[in-house]
């Protein structure tokens, strides 16, 4: 078995760049802070991935050079339910919580606490399948204990200078009496409120819907939020964030960077994170980006049903943060299996390209496992290959798996991993057979009891040939039996593509199918010469040996 060749720790990679680049600019520091987060404003679909899964790689990457690091993943569950989402339940009742907190909204589906949490599940208990296992960190909490009570108190003491920083990227300057907080009501929940008055401490006056007028203490009230674009910068000073991650809307010209940089500075005193933008994902043939809200939305689940975790984490560190793509589910799955496939046989030094193509896939291999590298090199068994097997096998995953498991000698307890390996393929193989596969790669062997195809003379002929041939498959291997084949046609007179159709017919019902030698072997004789015996009589008599010159 190849050996693993070590990859450089400097192979250019764009995770690995952005780890010096944050040792470098930030300075040594006892434990790196690498941040993420979304809202849970609806389902958290692969488009999220995006965003968690570069700040990991990045993560990692620290690791990889000795660091310690603290990856943060805030849930933004304190911030404003905007819009329903289309592909929900209970619409109606949702929309009566629109402008309150998504923590205070219902779950729709009635089983989860509340709305965010719903969502917030989802993605904690997929995100560990992947290998990502971050401190989570929900803002709700944070807000309601208290903990940015001083943060608040800063936005409040500078809020003239964070209107004079936001106004530089407004068409429309700010009012003066601009408050950089907003209040949820004690009547309804909303934040339909309207900031009077602050007192230079902790208490900030304001009126509610009802008309009334209250105070809320930033210490104990716990409905005073900071607006987005001031939150965020106070959380980089809170936490000491050295990197975070963001999407295309807030790297815009007079976006949440462009404006949260100077408030970090000039209001908290802390320099912004090292940052890189991330593009959009969307789906292949679907409505372009991915948005929770316009409920488009694929979820994270629903990818691992087809590609296996270190797949989905080899897309992501194969494709550099600021590429946009779009997840696909048609044949594009068989090329990315192959690509993984490829970058796992040149880490093991089983195949080889040029040096600095093979330092850069053998650098991706490493940050696509979920968890280490495994030695030896896994057994391979291509996708496309299994989706074969396992409709030979009549949709039966056992039934396949425990095929190759005895062709490969995969039986005894040491090969159990390399069987847990090869059932998790197989199964993402019969997932994708089922609910995406074009026509053209599904297929069922006839029954033999079923009538077969009533052919010419020629293709009939052709068919008795290929029998006697699968009566002696043991002789065979897939170029043999496919020069075979070839060798055949010529004989009876028919076209190469007349024979393939023919054979097709009769074994699959179909015009086309798999290639036709690997098929057969797979296939075995005990169930295909069943299939072409009724056409044996049609064939040719063998030629009698000619007699031995004297």
């Amino acid at each position: 078995m190849p050996q693993a060749e070590t990859a450089p720790m400097h192979a250019g990679h764009w995770a690995d760049l952005t780890a010096e680049r944050v040792i470098r600019e930030r300075g040594e520091r006892e434990c790196y802070v690498v941040a993420s987060g979304v809202a849970p404003s609806g389902s958290v679909h692969f488009g999220h991935l995006r965003e968690v899964m570069s700040a990991e790689l990045v993560a990692r990457a620290l690791r990889d050079r000795g660091r310690r690091v603290r990856f943060i993943y805030s849930w933004d569950d304190y911030d404003v339910f905007r819009k329903v989402p289309a592909n929900l339940p209970r619409r109606e009742e949702l929309a009566r919580h629109l402008r309150k907190p998504v923590v205070a909204v219902p779950d729709p589906y009635g089983t989860a606490p509340n709305y965010a949490a719903r969502f917030e599940r989802s993605l904690e208990q997929v995100l560990p399948r992947l290998g990502i296992e971050p401190e989570y960190r929900y803002q709700a909490e944070c807000y309601r204990a208290g903990l940015y009570a001083a943060g608040i108190r800063r936005a409040l003491e500078r809020r003239g200078a964070i209107r004079t920083i936001l106004n530089r990227h407004r068409a429309a300057p700010l009012p003066p009496d601009y408050w950089p907080i907003t209040i949820y009501s004690e009547v309804d929940g909303t934040d339909n409120t309207t900031v009077l008055d602050w007192d230079g401490a902790d208490r900030v006056t304001y009126r509610d819907v009802d008309g009334t007028e209250k105070q809320a203490d930033l210490t104990r009230s716990g409905n005073v939020k900071l607006l987005w674009r001031i939150d965020w910068p106070m959380r980089w000073a809170h936490e000491g964030v050295d990197c975070e991650p963001a999407g295309k809307d807030h790297h815009s010209a007079g976006g949440s960077f462009d404006t949260g940089g100077p408030i970090a500075r000039e209001v908290y005193g802390c320099e912004p994170p090292v940052t890189f933008l991330y593009g959009d994902v969307g789906v292949k043939g679907g409505a372009g980006r991915l948005a929770s809200s316009a409920g488009n939305a694929v979820t994270i689940e629903q990818m691992l049903t087809v590609y296996q975790p270190e797949v989905v984490r080899y897309l992501y560190a194969g494709t550099r943060p600021n590429a946009e793509f779009a997840v696909s589910f048609d044949l594009d799955v068989l090329k990315l299996y192959e690509d993984y496939d490829c970058a796992e046989r040149v880490y093991f030094g089983a195949e080889r390209m040029s040096a600095k193509r093979s330092d850069r896939e053998r650098r991706i291999y490493e940050l696509s496992q979920v968890a280490q590298v495994p030695e030896p090199m896994p057994t391979q068994v291509p996708f496309r290959h299994l989706c074969n097997l396992i409709q030979i096998h009549d949709g039966d995953v056992e039934g396949a798996v425990a095929a190759l498991a005895r062709e490969r000698g995969l039986t005894a307890p040491a090969a159990a991993e390399a069987l847990r390996r090869l059932r998790a393929r197989a199964q993402a193989a019969a997932a994708w057979l089922v609910d995406y596969a074009p026509p053209s790669m599904r297929f069922r062997l006839r029954r033999p009891d079923a009538p077969g195809p009533s052919l010419p003379a020629v293709q009939a002929a052709a068919l008795g040939l290929l029998y006697r041939e699968v009566e002696r498959l043991e002789h065979h291997d897939g170029a043999s039996l496919g020069d075979r084949i070839y060798a055949i046609a010529e004989q009876a007179c028919v076209a190469p593509r007349e024979m393939f159709r023919a054979a097709y017919r009769a074994l699959l019902g179909a015009d086309r199918g798999p290639r036709l030698a690997d098929f057969i072997l797979l296939s075995g004789r005990e169930r295909v010469a069943p299939l072409l015996a009724p056409y044996a009589a049609a064939a040719p008599e063998p030629e009698p040996p000619q007699p031995a010159p004297e």
